[in-house]
């Protein structure tokens, strides 16, 4: 079985030093809201197997205080330029399909609107938004990725920081 974890990076400042939108770290309450919510995942999340991050500074952020938090090292992260570009689903569901077999516990680590449309196409069970540092959890009866993102797959979790309590 397939599990397969899509990630909003956490809320960021407004504006870079640089002006760029591609360096926009996080905001301390994006901090605080990732570790939250990490932490939660963390009581019932035993092993990760593969973290792929947008490269963007507040997706790359995240994915740290994740992996961190899941005892996942920092230095298997892996940068996945076409998961910053809003060009779309094609280009995640691109990178889930090349994913190894072996992988049976998958993170991502993006942006919307395209995590957002991802997770309604992988999941019909899931119409919610995806606010900052939201987790949609999906699982796929399947062995491999190339199936499941065809079969779709089960709600397994959706976290906001509103839903922790």
């Amino acid at each position: 079985m397939k599990k397969l974890y899509i990630i909003r990076h956490s809320k960021a400042v407004e504006m870079a030093p640089d002006h760029s939108d591609f360096n926009r770290c996080l905001a301390e309450s994006g901090i605080a809201k990732a570790m939250a919510i990490a932490s939660h995942l963390a009581q019932g999340l035993t092993e990760v197997d593969l973290i792929l991050s947008s490269p963007a500074c507040r997706a790359l952020e995240t994915a740290n205080i994740f992996a961190e938090k899941l005892n996942y090292p920092a230095s298997g992260i892996i940068l996945q330029q076409p998961l910053y570009h809003f060009g779309g689903v094609e280009y995640a569901v691109d990178i889930i399909s090349h994913v190894d077999d072996d992988v049976e516990t998958l993170m991502l680590f993006g942006h919307n609107p395209t995590f957002n449309a991802l997770s309604w196409n992988l999941c019909n069970e899931f119409r919610e938004g995806m606010p900052t540092s939201s987790v949609v959890g999906i699982t796929f009866n399947t062995k491999t990725w190339a199936k499941a993102i065809k079969k779709g797959g089960k709600l397994l979790t959706y976290l906001t920081r509103k839903n922790l309590g």
